[in-house]
């Protein structure tokens, strides 16, 4: 693995356990076996930069599962229906979701810095869009495919951070459960 694609994997286990405050730069340097000076080669804005770039690397990792391992069914129905059952399977394993780093980090930029809001804000934009396209294949027009998404995306993903609190997968098959409702069976 490539030193700077290390430093980011590690940042977003860090960021995801720890939250933005949490993360050391002295504990990140540690678990990558690098000293500071790299750390700045690659991330020359310190860690402002470093949670920005982890963001934008841990949406990206879970745009290419989603667009690859999930979205790839006969039917839109089908498609977020697998997401539910996956995302609810990890609930029970306690997996890493990149999702839940999304939004921990979303809702606490608001309090961080401008920069790091704009990066999350851009990030739901496209994973919001990231759905639409997907609906738009199923023959969703332009308008309906960005209302159906919104509605699909605040489902699923309202449902999986309630899920992860209770750690009890519960609330991702009640919102599959609903996903007819909202899709058909398109």
């Amino acid at each position: 693995m490539e030193k700077r694609e290390k430093i980011l994997s590690e940042a977003e286990k860090l960021f995801s356990q720890k939250g933005y405050y949490g993360l050391s730069l002295s504990e990140l340097l540690k678990r990558c076996g690098i000293p500071k000076g790299s750390f700045y080669y690659y991330f020359p804005e310190g860690k402002i930069q470093l949670i920005q770039e982890t963001l934008r690397f841990s949406y990206e990792r879970m745009a290419y599962g989603i667009t690859h391992h999930i979205l790839i069914e006969d039917t839109a129905l089908a498609s977020f229906e697998r997401m539910a059952d996956h995302l609810a399977h990890g609930v029970l394993g306690r997996r890493y979701f990149a999702s839940l780093l999304l939004s921990m980090i979303s809702i606490e930029s608001v309090y961080l810095d401008a920069r790091i809001q704009t990066t999350c804000k851009k990030i739901y934009e496209d994973w919001q869009l990231l759905y639409a396209e997907h609906l738009k294949r199923f023959g969703f027009d332009p308008q309906e495919s960005v209302t159906t998404a919104q509605a699909v995306f605040a489902l699923i993903h309202g449902s999986m951070v309630s899920s992860w609190i209770k750690q009890d997968p519960t609330d991702l098959m009640l919102a599959k459960a609903s996903l007819r409702q909202l899709i058909g069976n398109r």
